[in-house]
């Protein structure tokens, strides 16, 4: 039967100055959740999980040692490299591209996610539970929401996802490779 939004990215449009993908008026606010792999169809995320899948071979997942910030240069504004740390109890941002500070409203750039509260409270357990499921199940998988920001005047971003596990071996996950794809709910072309 096919993925019940796929039609509506079929002509989708990347901006160039801030590479964010625009979706439809129609696409419904409770769009939440978890998304099949098979189900991804947005060019910067079927990118992000081809290099990961190169790079892993036939491990479960590659090392981060194996990221080379020439391959990942076509992806690096939807980047978040997030180092696992205290065993899995916090994460610290290594890389945060542009994108990600875009659509959050600020640098997340050597803050750990216990941090993020200060910034948006209640956003920081979210984003933990969602760097948790990579490590705790250590495979990659895709996810989908909205994001709420701002106090008084509230504007909607609509986010894409996938989270990959990164480590040395097949013992250890040290960390989680976050490619995001972000567009305002008003932005439409």
């Amino acid at each position: 039967m096919g993925h019940p939004h796929a039609g509506k990215f079929k002509n989708r449009h990347v901006s160039s100055a801030a590479n964010i993908v625009s979706l439809p008026k129609g696409m419904p606010e409770n769009a939440s959740g978890l998304v099949a792999l098979e189900a991804v169809d947005n060019p910067i995320l079927l990118q992000a999980l081809a290099y990961w899948t190169r790079l892993k071979g036939e491990r479960s997942y590659p090392a981060r040692t194996d990221l080379t910030p020439r391959d990942l240069a076509p992806l690096l504004r939807h980047v978040c490299l997030m180092r696992v740390l205290e065993g899995g109890g916090d994460y610290e941002y290594r890389i945060v591209g542009d994108a990600h500070v875009m659509s959050h409203g600020f640098s997340m750039q050597g803050l750990r996610v216990s941090d993020i509260d200060k910034f948006s409270p209640g956003y920081g357990p979210v984003l933990k539970t969602l760097y948790d499921r990579a490590v705790r199940r250590r495979s990659c998988y895709a996810f989908r929401g909205w994001l709420e920001r701002g106090e008084k005047n509230k504007q909607y971003i609509y986010s894409e996802s996938v989270f990959m596990p990164m480590g040395p071996d097949e013992a250890h996950i040290d960390h989680v490779l976050n490619i995001a794809v972000y567009t305002p709910r008003d932005s439409y072309n």
